[in-house]
């Protein structure tokens, strides 16, 4: 991270406090500022400019924002789960090999839980749903990187708390 920039990193730890950690929770950059004592063009410009550095990316078009695995690294924050670093989505909008590796792993794995696990029906339905919402993405001859991204979040939701709510997580993530 630029450090010659204190105001960015104060930025993004205020962001990583108010998400309290958690990649996949939204905050408003402008409430960041606002802590900060910001106005709302200097919070956007702020905001830009982590999102530039992969520190940070837009999740609602009203200006929620939220820390990204590289933004947790830019702070030394440990990261819940200390993925396999060959387990990555990719950045681009498009799934690239590594990425179809990735989730093909991690599918595995939530298909070899959803088997033994006790878990009511509608609940197992929905997971199942959602694997084969992810199946039917990958058909396609470009495969989007943020839906598949998008149903890795709802299908870790629905884990209960363990390593591979973690695992799924850190891949989302990714």
């Amino acid at each position: 991270m630029d450090t010659e920039n204190p105001e960015k990193k104060a930025y993004l730890f205020q962001l990583y406090s108010m998400a309290q950690g958690d990649p996949a929770t939204p905050v408003s950059m402008y409430e960041v500022g606002q802590v900060l004592g910001l106005e709302r063009a200097e919070s956007g410009e702020l905001a830009e400019a982590l999102f530039i550095e992969g520190h940070a990316e837009l999740k609602t078009l009203a200006g929620g924002i939220g820390i990204t695995r590289e933004g947790l690294k830019a702070l030394d924050m440990k990261i819940d789960y200390s993925a396999d670093e060959g387990l990555q989505l990719g950045a681009g909008p498009v799934m690239e090999s590594q990425g179809k590796e990735s989730l093909g792993k991690i599918l595995k794995e939530i298909q070899t839980f959803m088997g033994g696990c006790i878990t009511p029906y509608a609940h197992l339905e929905e997971m199942l749903m959602d694997i084969k919402t992810i199946e039917i993405q990958m058909l396609s001859p470009q495969p989007k990187t943020g839906i598949i991204r998008e149903v890795l979040k709802s299908i870790a939701q629905s884990l209960p708390g363990d390593d591979l709510k973690n695992k799924v997580e850190a891949l989302a993530a990714s």
